[in-house]
């Protein structure tokens, strides 16, 4: 043990010397990442610390827990505030950190699965180095600069940074949680909670990888022991990591996540998932037979399990259109990373089959990856002029002539319009939770749809003031409305960059997002159908909103969590207020409640009696989130106590061995 607390800080310093640029950079010359998502939100939350809770500037409003897990915007947002570092430089270091901690991570896995520092060793320098699938994989070799390890690759192309973070503390927490299963070691059992609900806070796919991990390490654990504790700690570390995470990841949440998986990922088809639990209880059939009561055995039945499910997953999804749930694709880094333990195990094997494919496997790899370990550095491309890219004088622009307007943006300045300013936005940064997916349908037809005048009245409807348009010249990455010139002579234009970037004004009776209507008018709206003829009822809503009681209606954001609404009705008149509903809003005038519901577009309107309102809409903090923060503080408590009985009792400990491997006494 103390041995490998030495070997892990030399691990850190190594990886962190491979990857040094990552810690200095701070925009990447890739604008078609979607850093600038991530990068937007640090910065966003690192202005409104301890949290916002109300997104203004994404979906129409967004519940801000809702928009992504929390470790990666606050561990970026924080080292940000906290070390003067611009939130893209926070990111990165992040990013860097967390990359350099996987590689630790692998050490200990290996490290206490084997029993073995030697080859604990090499398989974190194999992680750190090399990459098997660049080997299986042509597409994936051929998007790899340099070759470099395809879990670098994701960060620095292509922005996946929460699900590589998440990938290193899945690691850390699988190897807490092999020596708390086998005895009564509290201090384990609790940090193998803390760092499984850790994974699970940076990424969902992490948190995935995770639901397939655990439940693997707990079989083998079982298998060799026989002891019917393994399922009870087991059960204890997954309760105790639900609680910690209970803050944040609330019911409603879930569902939403759930039910906005079909807007981010392929949907699964029964073929895939009949096939992977044939491939899962194949696997059971077998480990059972052979490895129960063998403790040796129990590293060995992890890794080929584990090996198994993500190969299924990554080959499938790439030559046979495997897909069970998610995006199979995204698990590659998984697959890879088995791939590594699986050549190190088969390499530590005394048969010489097993030695000759995994060093076959081991020098193919190395082969492969010989120009990244040539120029590791060079594989990062800065870009020290940000202030060229369309992205930024597209951001300025917007920012200095139409300030605090909501503005339809798509593409690469879809995901960079937040990093530099505030640009409230018809879309937003985080599809998986988005809580109004109307606009899911609006941004669908826009962007795919040949129908000027629908959009219109979409852009309208949706409380948009302008519309950023994208042509074939233009420096923007994607250019993702199809028709871009299906607006010319129909809008104004506010900005030509002279290069097909045009910024079209959308006519809107009155500014802002609240309007005074009929009440029996909305009321007899049509819901807004999810197919292409749609063009009459979202005239019919933009009509009630454009060309309602000649009676303006003044908003105004008072920070993110409140609005205030100046207003006159008239008997049989209510608000229309263009930000998505949540029944966490509530409505005061005059000391009054006043009731809120949700229209057919998604958005809130105020039912208020006659006469002049000054409303105040505020958004509360839902219950579901206080009552988690309670269940999170009660595991917190116990984590601690955990850790103080492990310190205490760590006298009568030290006098009995606990070896690493597999073949101990594991009663």
């Amino acid at each position: 043990m103390k041995s490998a607390a030495l070997d892990c800080p030399l691990i850190l310093v190594i990886a962190a010397a491979l990857i040094w640029p990552l810690f200095q950079v701070e925009y990447f010359d890739n604008w078609m990442s979607i850093d600038g998502a991530f990068i937007a939100d640090a910065r966003f939350l690192s202005e409104h610390l301890p949290s916002p809770g109300w997104a203004p500037a994404w979906y129409c409003g967004n519940r801000y827990d809702y928009l992504y897990p929390p470790a990666m915007r606050y561990g970026s947002a924080l080292i940000a505030r906290v070390g003067g570092v611009s939130p893209a430089r926070g990111y990165h270091i992040y990013s860097a950190l967390l990359y350099c901690l996987s590689i630790a991570a692998v050490y200990a896995l290996m490290r206490a699965g084997s029993g073995s520092r030697r080859w604990a060793w090499i398989a974190a320098l194999a992680s750190l180095t090399l990459s098997p699938v660049l080997l299986l994989f042509k597409p994936i070799r051929d998007d790899s600069l340099l070759h470099m390890p395809q879990r670098l690759n994701v960060i620095v192309k292509w922005g996946e940074v929460p699900h590589m973070s998440a990938m290193g503390v899945v690691c850390l927490a699988l190897a807490a949680a092999w020596f708390a299963l086998r005895g009564r070691r509290p201090a384990l059992l609790a940090t193998s909670a803390v760092l499984c609900a850790f994974a699970v806070s940076n990424n969902f796919y992490g948190a995935t990888a995770l639901a397939v991990f655990f439940p693997m390490l707990v079989w083998a654990s079982w298998l060799a022991s026989g002891d019917r504790l393994v399922w009870w700690r087991a059960a204890a570390i997954a309760a105790l990591a639900c609680a910690l995470t209970a803050f944040w990841l609330t019911p409603s949440y879930l569902r939403l996540t759930a039910a906005n998986l079909k807007l981010v990922a392929l949907p699964g088809n029964t073929r895939s998932r009949l096939l992977a639990l044939i491939v899962v209880a194949v696997f059971a059939a077998v480990s059972y037979r052979l490895a129960r009561g063998r403790p040796q055995r129990a590293w060995p039945v992890f890794v080929c399990g584990s090996l198994a499910v993500f190969g299924l997953s990554a080959l499938g999804a790439y030559y046979f259109q495997f897909q069970a749930v998610g995006e199979s694709k995204r698990f590659v880094p998984e697959f890879d990373l088995l791939l590594i333990l699986a050549a190190v195990e088969c390499l530590r094997r005394r048969t010489t089959v097993a030695r000759i494919c995994g060093g076959a496997a081991m020098a193919a790899s190395l082969a492969v990856s010989l120009p990244y370990l040539r120029h590791p550095w060079a594989v990062y491309v800065p870009d020290y002029h940000p202030e060229r890219r369309i992205e930024y004088r597209l951001t300025d622009w917007l920012a200095r002539n139409l300030p605090g307007a909501r503005v339809h943006t798509a593409s690469s300045l879809g995901f960079w319009s937040g990093v530099w300013r505030d640009v409230p936005q018809v879309g937003g940064i985080s599809d998986q939770g988005m809580g109004n997916q109307i606009i899911a349908l609006a941004n669908w037809q826009i962007l795919m749809g040949e129908k000027p005048e629908r959009d219109i009245y979409w852009l309208q409807a949706l409380g948009a003031d302008a519309i950023v348009v994208h042509g074939p010249r233009s420096q923007e990455i994607y250019h993702a409305i199809r028709a871009w010139r299906k607006y010319a002579g129909r809008l104004p234009v506010a900005f030509d960059s002279g290069q097909d970037d045009v910024v079209y004004r959308v006519p809107r009776r009155f500014p802002g997002l609240a309007r005074v209507v009929e009440r029996r008018r909305m009321d007899a709206l049509p819901a807004i159908g999810w197919h292409d003829d749609n063009s009459d009822q979202l005239r019919a809503y933009a009509a009630a909103l454009e060309q309602g009681p000649d009676a303006p209606a003044a908003s105004q954001w008072l920070g993110t969590r409140a609005m205030r609404i100046r207003a006159r009705l008239s008997a049989g008149e209510s608000v229309a207020v263009q930000v998505s509903y949540d029944p966490a809003w509530q409505a005061r005038s005059g000391g009054r409640r006043l009731a809120i519901r949700k229209d057919v577009m998604g958005f809130m309107r105020i039912d208020a009696p006659p006469g002049e309102h000054d409303i105040l809409l505020e958004f509360t903090t839902p219950f579901e989130n206080r009552a988690g923060r309670v269940a999170s503080l009660a595991a917190f408590a116990v984590v601690i106590s955990l850790w103080i009985m492990a310190l205490r009792s760590r006298p009568q400990r030290n006098s009995r061995k606990y070896p690493l491997d597999g073949r101990c006494n594991l009663r």
